[in-house]
């Protein structure tokens, strides 16, 4: 008996980034299940069945697991913007490339929606401001976009971070709004009107 239950408190040994990455899955189901400020380290150690110890190894606070979940999800729509984006040539229709960043921007969002509603639903004001600078990285790739069709000719003259800003805040609005259930309209709505803008206000 003794060595049984020795048995079932054995832990596995794994990779660092594999144990991190178990302890945010881990604290998305938490957080899923009974929002940010009701769940506890304990509920995220218990679900990923590590110490709790452990889970100080790897982060100081609640509100960074937040803010370390966001930041999964900026770097993997990064990925994808970039392979988009990397090998364009001046010569390309930037107001196309431009469209299809912001739609792979809005499909990468309502493909994680329940993040985006626990973020912006229950997460503290501190959480909140870390994934603010996360998504400073997103900004600064529409504006290099912007500012490479600029630079091409294939898109009107004018402030890039500027127009990034708006276009991302927009965009991010809308999809608040449409996740979280409070307007009538979709995916496909947003799209639509986000791209009819680029063509309209960018396109020279």
């Amino acid at each position: 008996m003794i060595e049984r239950a020795a048995a079932r408190r054995k832990r596995v040994i794994k990779p660092a980034e594999e144990r991190r990455a178990d302890l945010l899955d881990a604290a998305m189901a938490v957080f899923t299940e009974h929002g940010v400020a009701d769940a506890t380290v304990k509920d995220i150690t218990e679900r990923a069945d590590v110490a709790k110890g452990t889970f100080y190894l790897y982060f100081d606070a609640k509100d960074q697991v937040v803010a370390a979940l966001w930041e999964r999800y900026v770097s993997r729509f990064l990925e994808l913007a970039e392979d988009l984006i990397g090998n364009r040539t001046p010569r390309d229709d930037w107001s196309s490339v431009l469209a299809a960043l912001v739609e792979e921007l809005i499909d990468h969002a309502m493909g994680h929606a329940n993040l985006h509603r626990i973020v912006y639903g229950s997460a503290d004001a501190k959480a909140l401001a870390l994934c603010w600078e996360t998504n400073q990285q997103v900004i600064a790739l529409l504006a290099e976009a912007i500012q490479r069709g600029m630079t091409a000719g294939v898109l009107r003259p004018g402030d890039p971070e500027v127009l990034a800003r708006v276009i991302y805040h927009g965009t991010h609005g809308a999809l608040h709004d449409a996740i979280s259930g409070t307007v009538q309209y979709g995916r496909d709505e947003v799209v639509r009107t986000v791209q009819d803008i680029i063509g309209q206000v960018l396109t020279a």
